[in-house]
């Protein structure tokens, strides 16, 4: 069922115009650069676009003006499903999955004091819960979250389009839940009831 509903939701994001992919792109990108945790001096994990995700080429720039510290997430082990946050500087390269990483890798900081991390994702629930590519590596870099009673750690982010929200059930108690979810119509902040989260 999963492997289904990805597919379409890839589908629709993929049938988008170049133009509207755009748009609809810089107006999720504004959404998220009006959160106070996108301001100087924060530590901002901004992942690098591929397979027609939400374009961040946008948080980037604004990034580099308001004087942001930019990581980026790469994937360090394919078979352990390891993804690190490594400081966006110099040229790039193409890293795993021919997803773009910096070529000189400075050291990676642990997620937990980044403050805050915008995610892709292929699709999300009314709950923000994420659907993601199926492998796992944002979950297992961000399971430390599943286990802390009290609010810490990064503001997560989902940045997407509306057509990639979905009312199907998918979620398993592994799937990442994002703390807000940014799409061309704007900022979503997400509750979670107590019994949820036990």
């Amino acid at each position: 069922m999963k492997n289904a509903l990805r597919k379409a939701l890839r589908g629709a994001r993929r049938a988008l115009s170049a133009a509207e992919h755009r748009r609809r792109s810089m107006l999720a990108a504004h959404a998220v650069a009006r959160l106070p945790m996108f301001a100087a001096g924060k530590r901002v994990a901004l992942y690098l676009p591929h397979d027609r995700e939400t374009d961040t080429s946008a948080l980037l720039v604004a990034a580099r003006r308001r004087r942001i510290k930019i990581f980026v997430p790469v994937v360090v082990d394919r078979r352990r499903r390891l993804l690190h946050f490594y400081p966006l500087v110099g040229k790039l390269r193409r890293g795993a999955f021919g997803i773009a990483v910096p070529r000189r890798m400075l050291r990676p900081i642990a997620p937990r004091w980044l403050d805050l991390i915008v995610v892709p994702l292929v699709g999300v629930d009314g709950k923000g819960r994420r659907l993601g590519m199926g492998w796992g590596f944002y979950d297992r870099a961000l399971s430390f979250r599943r286990y802390m009673r009290l609010k810490m750690g990064p503001h997560l982010v989902g940045l997407a389009f509306d057509l990639q929200r979905t009312r199907e059930s998918f979620a398993e108690p592994w799937d990442l839940r994002l703390d807000s979810v940014a799409t061309e119509s704007g900022l979503q902040r997400m509750t979670i009831n107590d019994e949820e989260t036990s």
